[in-house]
Formats: C-alpha cells, sequence, structure tokens
C-alpha cells in the first residue's frame, strides 16, 4: 500500500474500482495517458485530472480475479 502521508503533493491517489487497490496518478501524467491499479494491474484511461476521472479500460475484467478458466480444463482426444 502507498503511504498516504508521506506522498509528494504533485501524486493524486485513486481507489481501483475492480480491486480497491490504488492507482497512482504523479505529476507528470497527462490526459489520455493510462494508468494501472498496483494490486490487480487493471488499466484506466485518465479522462480529467482537475477533478481527477480514470475510465477502466478492460471492461471484460472479471470482478473475481482468482477464479478458474473452465476452458483450459478440457481434455483433447
Amino acid at each position: 500500500m502507498v503511504d498516504r502521508e508521506n506522498d509528494e503533493e504533485d501524486v493524486q491517489i485513486e481507489e481501483c474500482s475492480i480491486c480497491g487497490g490504488d492507482i497512482i496518478v504523479d505529476g507528470f501524467c497527462e490526459e489520455e495517458d493510462i494508468v494501472y491499479c498496483n494490486d490487480c494491474e487493471a488499466e484506466f484511461l485518465i479522462r480529467s485530472l482537475d477533478p481527477l476521472r480514470l475510465k477502466l479500460l478492460d471492461d471484460d475484467i472479471d470482478a473475481d480475479i482468482d477464479e478458474s478458466d473452465d476452458r483450459y480444463g478440457e481434455e483433447y482426444d
């Protein structure tokens, strides 16, 4: 996790809508840049910096990342 009390002033932290982890947007980021969640690595597009607005890029991400995918469990002859 990020120490929110000791962060630089030009860093903004947003909560990930997928896992609740931290998305760090530093002072070098610009609108239309891509940022990532530190925990689940989901990709977000920066729509606006003031106020900070992020858009999830991959809408197909499963909420339960640890769940196995059944298509790999098939046996082949």
